[in-house]
């Protein structure tokens, strides 16, 4: 789908369809368009969209709800701009044009929401479908608006474009993308932006100490590997590592996980891939930050060379981990790459996974749980994940349960001793492996439940949603 923005008025334009956002009440709309829409009970709530037969210019005009003037947000414009073209390839048009809705409230950041509305809503994941009209693309949308907005616009659709390139990988099953074809992809966008890439194979990994990487990637014949990408402008205002969960299918090792939470564990790479996904947007976006992206990746199968509960690992840093489950595994690769990351002394290290099913009981499907020891950096990132839309919730850091992962042979132990608090304890275990005499910030983003859903939700269709991507890149380009 081809995206142009043009500075003229939607109706000079032509095409298959015209989306047309009104304000419930319909009081930025002819009385001719008044009484057609009342008839056909459209009145511009939030989420309504009708098709009416269209004028000379367009077959068809798509009328899309923003709800009351006074309570529109961003959010409310993605939404309808994802309405709009989901309404529009359903009726096979190929050629649509957008009126700039909501810029008489929310100025710029109207025109970014419409960008992203109308790429998120626009993706779909049909590659393997045979199908001819499973596989309907739009061929150009055309949003017209004011000349001032069209930067805003640009900068909506880099974003969107890396959270559905996200979307792509996540997507793929663990048959297709493993270890080393998440290195590859790794390779080939370094290549296309120009950063340095690093892959530390089995030889790398026993070298640097990376036990917890290849503890977990033993029982699989797809082997593991740690990916290191560097972007660095001349003149950085800061340093940031972001660190992202790369497992590319979840068994749940020999504490094997049951049939209904197996099917879906291609997704357990969804932290990974979001990691690629920023550093899509850093290679459009070029900010002056000194960007690390660092991803452990494994499989983690139940093979003859798998390892066991009661298997104890020490990490570089002389942390001793006890195994409880192998279907923690996660956090067991994180921590390799935290003490990486540690060593490289960023300003903000940000690690981002599909870590705890117990964050999905706290929060639901649509929440990420958000851990910090750094009030500053976690109100920002709040502020930033409410006009995304990548909803966050703060969670604590509840020291008093410090003891719940305390092992009894050794350090630590991957798993709390009972099962509540669960997504707490997984942050805890984590901070063990963050060295704060050389990171000055740290965050966990726990995205188990928003990062794959199994049925559509607001702009996204089901599968995977490419978030937190939109918010990072965000705190990365704006606050830094």
């Amino acid at each position: 789908m081809k995206i142009t923005y043009t500075h003229e008025l939607p109706a000079n334009k032509k095409g298959d369809a015209l989306v047309i956002g009104v304000y419930e009440g319909l009081k930025n709309l002819t009385k001719e368009e008044v009484a057609q829409l009342k008839s056909l009970s459209f009145s511009g709530k939030l989420g309504e969209v009708v098709t009416v037969p269209g004028t000379e210019n367009f077959k068809t005009l798509i009328y899309v709800g923003l709800g009351k003037k006074t309570e529109l947000k961003t959010d409310v414009v993605r939404l309808a701009a994802a309405k709009g073209i989901k309404s529009a390839k359903r009726i096979k048009a190929k050629k649509v044009v957008f009126e700039l809705f909501g810029v008489d409230k929310l100025k710029e950041k109207a025109a970014k929401a419409l960008a992203e509305g109308i790429v998120l809503g626009n993706y779909s994941f049909n590659k393997y479908k045979s199908k001819e009209e499973e596989k309907f693309e739009l061929e150009k949308v055309t949003v017209a608006g004011e000349k001032e907005y069209k930067k805003d616009f640009e900068s909506g659709y880099v974003l969107a474009e890396a959270a559905n390139f996200t979307r792509d990988i996540v997507n793929e099953p663990g048959n297709v993308v493993t270890p080393e074809k998440l290195a590859e992809i790794a390779k080939e966008l370094s290549e296309k932006y120009g950063f340095k890439c690093k892959v530390f194979k089995e030889k790398e990994l026993e070298k640097n100490k990376m036990f917890g990487i290849l503890t977990v990637g033993k029982g699989s014949k797809n082997p593991p590997r740690f990916i290191h990408i560097t972007y660095k402008p001349k003149n950085p205002k800061k340093k940031i590592a972001i660190v992202g969960k790369g497992v590319t299918f979840d068994s749940g090792g020999l504490n094997i996980k049951p049939e209904q939470f197996m099917k879906t564990m291609k997704s357990d790479k969804a932290g990974a891939c979001a990691v690629l996904g920023i550093m899509k947007a850093v290679g459009e976006l070029k900010p002056d930050v000194e960007i690390h992206a660092l991803i452990p990746t494994v499989e983690n199968m139940p093979g003859g060379k798998a390892y066991r509960p009661d298997d104890i690992i020490v990490y570089k840093n002389g942390k001793s981990v006890e195994i409880h489950s192998t279907d923690a595994e996660g956090r067991l690769i994180l921590a390799d790459a935290l003490i990486y990351g540690s060593e490289l002394e960023p300003d903000v290290m940000i690690d981002m996974a599909t870590l705890t099913g117990a964050c999905v009981v706290a929060l639901g499907y649509y929440t990420s749980g958000l851990f910090t020891n750094d009030d500053k950096l976690a109100n920002t990132f709040l502020k930033l994940s409410a006009e995304t839309g990548e909803k966050m919730w703060r969670m604590p850091l509840d020291e008093d349960l410090k003891e719940d992962i305390k092992g009894a042979y050794s350090d630590l132990q991957n798993v709390g001793k009972t099962r509540y608090g669960g997504a707490i304890t997984a942050a805890l275990f984590l901070q063990n492996f963050v060295d704060f005499e050389k990171v000055k910030s740290w965050a966990h983003i726990d995205i188990a439940g928003p990062a794959f859903l199994d049925k559509e939700w607001k702009y996204y269709s089901p599968g995977a949603t490419g978030q937190p991507v939109r918010t990072v890149v965000e705190y990365i380009v704006l606050e830094n």
